[in-house]
């Protein structure tokens, strides 16, 4: 057998391998970018019922979701990075929710709340800081992708999705 035709026929198998790699980590991320836009659908319904706890809850899915995809997909170590960040949205969703049960219960006994414009603000702090984390764990696939191309894709693709959580929440 000759050595250079089967070190081109190696190197067609080395890169046939990586484009079907590319089309299963694109076609699996269609799927992650379907279920997290009917999340957006669900979380728009919410936020236009001015139901705030709904939308946290909406935005609590999002994000396990994402980072469930992330995590299987490449492992413990690909979301290290960002778990401090994602711990302290956690906590500031929490807290939030405890606010908006103060709230509820002042206009319950109709006393004036102090708590709304804390609860406006928090809120608004929350979805800027779920869109910062949301951007950093859909990036983490960027590097993965062997196709340059595939990859400005999904990060189009990734902008447009972050870009309309914004708009919504």
């Amino acid at each position: 057998m000759d050595l250079q035709k089967f070190g081109e026929q190696l190197d067609g198998f080395r890169s046939a391998v990586l484009e079907v790699r590319d089309q299963r980590l694109e076609s699996d991320c269609l799927l992650l970018l379907g279920r997290l836009q009917l999340l957006l659908e669900k979380l728009e319904r919410k936020s236009s019922q001015d139901d705030t706890n709904g939308t946290v809850e909406v935005g609590k899915e999002l994000l396990v979701e994402l980072l469930e995809f992330v995590t299987v997909r490449f492992g413990d170590k690909a979301v290290a990075s960002d778990l401090a960040r994602i711990c302290e949205l956690r906590d500031s969703m929490r807290e939030l929710q405890r606010l908006l049960g103060r709230t509820f219960w002042a206009k319950l006994f109709r006393v004036e709340s102090s708590h709304n414009d804390l609860r406006i603000q928090s809120y608004r702090q929350i979805g800027l800081d779920f869109a910062d984390v949301l951007k950093d764990l859909l990036s983490v696939v960027d590097g993965h992708f062997n196709s340059r191309q595939k990859a400005a894709e999904w990060q189009s693709s990734s902008r447009s999705l972050i870009e309309d959580f914004r708009q919504r929440w």
